[in-house]
């Protein structure tokens, strides 16, 4: 068990020290993420021209506060790691990794964890700003904030492993990131990045709800929000762990095919 800490822990400060040195370009990729403030403006706006100043049970505060929520879940959701699969499949890169008694999987999984470290002070500097001038109120709840940061953590974790397994898909294709822009449309309309998932038709609802979407992106923000219960958030841990289980053996299975076809290549 030292040893596995001790492992973790070099690869950790290693990933950081890297991350840090990166940190103005990972401020730039964050302010880049500005589709939760837009729809923000836009709901607001809508809420505005309304009689009764909200639009199903959303006042102008909520929304503000439902979509910098969901701006600060989008930012600790961030993930790369198809690119860099694809390339280094691609490129041939990926070999010397093989040599080494560590899966490459947990090198990867420990530089995005590092630029989460990084990411964290610009990104609450900008969630007073964005608060102070939209009127947002965050929950009162303190047990909110423990639930959405689990349910952040077990949704980071689920779409790092399906990225993963779009990323091993460069073992098949010319470019595995093309399947990326699918999943990505999935996981930001039905996690609620363009509205509450309530104010999706019934059916939309239904067919979310059997996804792990919704309760990576949109439960923990409309936690932060005020609009979930601890019922709701201990359903979606469970359903995240679930799927969390899929994709973990669903990554073990493509990852031990491809290598038998990337070592059949002569890389």
């Amino acid at each position: 068990m030292n040893a596995t800490w001790n492992k973790a822990r070099v690869l950790f400060v290693t990933r950081f020290a890297e991350m840090a040195e990166y940190r103005a370009e990972v401020i730039i990729w964050m302010l880049s993420g500005t589709l939760s403030i837009v729809m923000m403006l836009v709901w607001m706006a809508q809420a505005q021209g309304r009689p009764d100043g909200s639009i199903n049970g959303y006042s102008r505060a909520e929304f503000a506060t439902y979509f910098i929520s969901t701006w600060v879940v989008s930012q600790l959701l961030v993930v790369w790691v198809a690119w860099e699969l694809d390339f280094e499949i691609r490129q041939g890169t990926l070999s010397p990794k093989l040599l080494r008694p560590l899966d490459p999987m947990w090198g990867h999984y420990a530089a995005h964890v590092s630029e989460r470290v990084v990411r964290i002070g610009p990104m609450l500097v900008l969630v007073g700003l964005m608060t102070w001038l939209s009127g947002a109120r965050f929950t009162s709840d303190f047990w909110a904030y423990p639930a959405a940061f689990g349910l952040i953590v077990l949704g980071f974790s689920a779409r790092f492993l399906w990225e993963y397994v779009i990323g091993l898909l460069a073992f098949w294709t010319e470019s595995s990131t093309s399947f990326q822009e699918l999943v990505w449309l999935l996981y930001a309309a039905l996690g609620g990045l363009f509205a509450p998932l309530t104010f999706y038709p019934i059916w939309v609802q239904d067919i979310a709800r059997w996804t792990p979407f919704p309760y990576m992106l949109g439960l923990p923000a409309q936690l932060l929000a005020g609009k979930a219960t601890p019922a709701q958030a201990g359903q979606g841990a469970l359903i995240l762990g679930a799927w969390l289980i899929v994709f973990w053996f669903l990554r073990l299975v493509v990852w031990r095919v491809g290598l038998k076809k990337y070592g059949a290549v002569g890389a």
